[in-house]
């Protein structure tokens, strides 16, 4: 019998086991409440937990053991000081996805391996590019300091998951550990453990990255303060892509009469050559309310207690995030038949560094403080310094070689919000740098939904937009290594975007548009390491530079979202639609489609089942190509400049929860080999996996 067949049975056992023992349990229970309230349907609460919502209880916040279940997130704007609310991460349904590489939904192109290189499809959903832009392409394992989500919870609260695809030779894991406990209500800490390690069934591809993160916090009625401290190591290898695509797309061309052939026997242009990022960051943001106390009193029988509240109206706030990076690129056998330029005599001196260190001061009036101003006020002042360190030259001895460039800036910047009520919400933010590396760099920006009924439908309109001047990174300014050297005079990009989005919550519709202007687009560009025929010969060889081109790009996109529900089935679609004006520049595919129908129902009152099949396709286009000695997706120049999509990607998943576990079984990529078409490319030259059986679960505990 298969070993994935084995896989798949062994898992049915367990899963009919969990079943059947639930069933015995709800059938002695219901034996002991005979002549008591009627069952019903469990419904879920707002952490993903099944609840009875028997009267006078509330089983969102206490089980039937009596331990609190009651977990909230925040996250911490890391210029504001702000608190911010999140909803808990204990998605019930489409789980199943949470660990892919490509993205929930599949928008992301990446090198087939988990934990890889990425970068959206969807212009409008592609961040900015940060100082160092070696790991912007794997914010699929890194968070950031304004993304990381604080605990806070009512008893000591784990959460375990684990992914797992393929073998112990070729496959890939994930384990995710999360703590959090708190003291009070008003002081809690926790930590994070993230380790991902795959192994690529393609040669020489496997990614091994590990995190570790540890956070306080104290809400008190004047003081406030939230700390995190995190850590990241990132190791992954290169293998440049296939020597020759036909191994994918046309097997029966090959050598050796064979019709197919393994992925870790299809030759690649890279051995023994690894990219090695540490990631150390740090957020300290505290601040101190300003008020007064208002008496407020509360009457027993035969006493009458007067308490005093504190009322904030302003607060003094700080935040200080720090950053200390590094880079190296080993290329062990020195692969001069890959690269056009080799300017270093040896890998040991690629390597770069990054250390950066904002402070930021300000005073906040607070929201709700009186009726006629209907909305927040902030005010700050922020200081910026950035170092960078890179080989300058190829002579000296150790750390001789190196030089180090320092930038400082001052900004000044300012917040209006409104998050009470309702109805109408908006956020609008503006800074300017006063001096500095980036004088003259300026960024307005804003949001604004408004929330109505019309009929018996809940409609909300979003509105927002942005115009930024910024100077481009630094290190698309001036960068030094083994294979790529440049020393650029670049203009500050100057980006104007307009969008919005319609939303009826009966019709499970959603309608987003949006327009972009950029003017000096900063971006990578070059020509593609490329073999002839039989893998052997280089056609060209890879030589790639940062270009600013000086017009102006337009960017168009739209994209619906649309839910159809008939009883137990359900099909949810988004379909994105974007033009760029200058696809020699800015590269885009005119469509992007996830599709997925399934069937969603309870099983023994306790059991959420969700069976289907889920469906990804783009159209065909010039998409970036990846750069291994940059770490960077760069757009394809020259005579061989190939396309990647036109090809449907499907895969078959059942998706359970069961009280506190959420666990998912998935055929991955069940569409290989049996369309006619099977350039199964998400990057030119980088093939995704093949047909594989993948497993993941998530457990809660409590106390």
């Amino acid at each position: 019998m298969p070993i994935a067949m084995r896989k798949v049975l062994v898992c049915i056992v367990v899963l009919w086991s969990l079943i059947a023992n639930t069933q015995a349990q709800e059938s002695l229970r219901m034996a002991g409440e005979r002549g008591g309230s009627g069952g019903g349907i469990p419904t879920l609460n707002q952490h993903g937990m099944v609840s009875d919502n028997k009267a006078g209880r509330d089983s969102s916040v206490v089980d039937h053991g009596g331990i609190p279940h009651d977990v909230k997130m925040f996250r911490v704007d890391t210029k504001l000081a702000t608190v911010i609310p999140i909803e808990t991460d204990t998605a019930v349904f489409n789980f199943q996805n949470l660990h892919f590489t490509e993205g929930l939904n599949g928008e992301y192109n990446y090198l087939g391996n988990m934990g890889s290189p990425r970068q959206s499809r969807i212009f409008f959903n592609r961040k900015s590019d940060g100082q160092f832009i070696f790991t912007d392409a794997l914010d699929f394992f890194l968070v950031t300091p304004a993304e990381y989500n604080f605990i806070n919870t009512k008893s000591p609260w784990t959460n375990l998951s684990y992914y797992r695809a393929g073998n112990k030779i070729n496959g890939e894991e994930r384990i995710k550990a999360k703590f959090g406990v708190n003291a009070n209500k008003r002081t809690g800490l926790g930590f994070d453990f993230d380790y991902l390690y795959g192994r690529g069934l393609y040669d020489h591809q496997s990614t091994a990255y590990a995190n570790g993160s540890f956070f306080a916090y104290h809400h008190g009625e004047r003081y406030s303060v939230n700390g995190l401290f995190s850590y990241n190591k990132l190791r992954l290898a290169e293998n440049g892509g296939l020597q020759d695509d036909r191994y994918i797309t046309n097997p029966e061309a090959m050598a050796e009469g064979k019709k197919t052939y393994r992925p870790a026997d299809m030759p690649t242009n890279l051995q023994n050559t690894w990219n090695e990022n540490f990631v150390r960051t740090a957020l300290l943001a505290h601040d101190f309310k300003l008020g007064y106390y208002k008496a407020r009193t509360d009457s027993l029988p035969d006493t009458v207690i007067v308490n005093y509240d504190f009322i904030p109206v302003s607060k003094v706030f700080h935040t200080l995030e720090a950053s200390s990076n590094s880079r190296r690129f080993i290329d062990y056998e020195n692969t001069k038949n890959y690269y056009a330029n080799n300017y270093l005599p040896y890998d040991s001196i690629d390597a770069t560094e990054y250390l950066r260190m904002r402070n930021t001061v300000g005073l906040t009036l607070i929201e709700g403080i009186n009726k006629w101003i209907p909305f927040g006020a902030s005010a700050y002042l922020s200081y910026d310094y950035r170092q960078f360190t890179m080989c300058d030259s190829i002579g000296g001895i150790g750390r001789d070689h190196m030089h180090t460039y320092k930038e400082n800036n001052i900004s000044l910047g300012g917040n209006l919000k409104r998050t009470l009520g309702q109805a109408f919400h908006f956020d609008a933010t503006a800074k300017t740098v006063l001096a500095g590396t980036d004088l003259g760099a300026f960024n307005i920006e804003g949001n604004a939904n408004l929330n109505f009924r019309l009929w018996k439908d809940t409609v909300n309109l979003r509105a927002e937009g942005y115009m930024k001047n910024s100077n481009p990174s630094f290190y698309y300014r001036r960068y030094h290594s083994q294979h790529y050297w440049w020393d650029n005079d670049l203009h500050k990009e100057f980006r104007t975007r307009l969008g919005g989005s319609l939303a009826i919550e009966r019709w499970g519709t959603r309608l987003y548009a949006g327009v972009e202007n950029i003017k000096n687009y900063t971006y990578l560009a070059g020509t593609p390491y490329m073999t002839d025929d039989y893998g052997s010969k280089p056609l060209s060889l890879s030589s790639i530079t940062a270009r600013q081109h000086p017009g102006n790009i337009q960017v168009v996109s739209s994209t619906l979202y649309q839910n159809f529900k008939l009883g137990v089935l359900h099909w949810d679609n988004e379909l994105t639609a974007q033009y760029s004006s200058n696809e020699e520049v800015l590269p885009l595919p005119l469509l992007n489609v996830y599709s997925n129908l399934y069937l969603q129902f309870i099983y023994a009152k306790v059991l959420r089942i969700q069976l289907g099949a889920d469906a990804r396709y783009f159209s065909r286009y010039y998409a970036p190509d990846y750069a291994p000695a940059l770490e960077q997706f760069f757009v394809q120049e020259g005579e061989h400049r190939v396309t990647v999509g036109g090809y449907p990607f499907i895969n078959a998943y059942a998706n359970f929860h069961l009280k506190q576990v959420r666990f998912y079984l998935m055929y991955y990529h069940v569409t290989q080999g049996v369309l006619d078409q099977t350039e199964s490319f998400l990057a030119p030259h980088y093939p995704v996996n093949p047909r594989l059986f993948k497993l993941g679960f998530s457990w809660n505990f409590w106390d």
